[in-house]
């Protein structure tokens, strides 16, 4: 007996077959950090994710966890560019780490980017501060990005 298919899988595979005509396959997006990928503690830094244009919305990953972060802020860079920024006000130890981008654009997510390696030198000096201090210290954590 031959194979066959059945109605539904066939509809299926005419669909997938249309969409990958009709777009081929999404370009890799990529990642960058401004000023750098080396950042002392308690400075800031943007991370930039760039793809191609008519993005919806960009996402970072982070590799450790499972947290991300869309960002529908979508610019164009240029005719066949777009970029969105993740600007981390204050970095601690817990930003460090490795980051990746990926993108939404209708009708499916892209693949993801490389992984960009964020260092964060310096101690962590905590401890060093009076009491009263340290509230406005420890306030700033959480997940490490900045709502805005």
């Amino acid at each position: 007996g031959g194979t066959f298919l059945t109605g539904a899988s066939l509809a299926v595979l005419c669909l997938a077959q249309t969409i990958h005509t009709q777009e081929g396959p999404l370009p890799r997006p990529s990642i960058s950090a401004e000023p750098g990928t080396v950042i002392p503690l308690g400075r800031p830094v943007t991370l930039q994710c760039r793809g191609p244009v008519g993005v919806y919305a960009f996402r970072l990953e982070r590799e450790d966890r499972f947290e991300y972060k869309d960002n529908y802020n979508v610019f164009r860079l240029g005719p066949f560019e777009s970029e969105a920024r993740f600007r981390i006000d204050s970095v601690s130890e817990a930003n460090a780490g490795l980051y990746r981008c990926i993108y939404y654009k209708t009708p499916r997510w892209s693949e993801h980017s490389d992984y960009l390696d964020l260092v964060v030198k310096g101690e962590d000096v905590t401890w060093t501060l009076p009491q009263s201090q340290l509230g406005t210290v420890t306030g700033t954590e959480g997940s490490g990005f900045d709502a805005s």
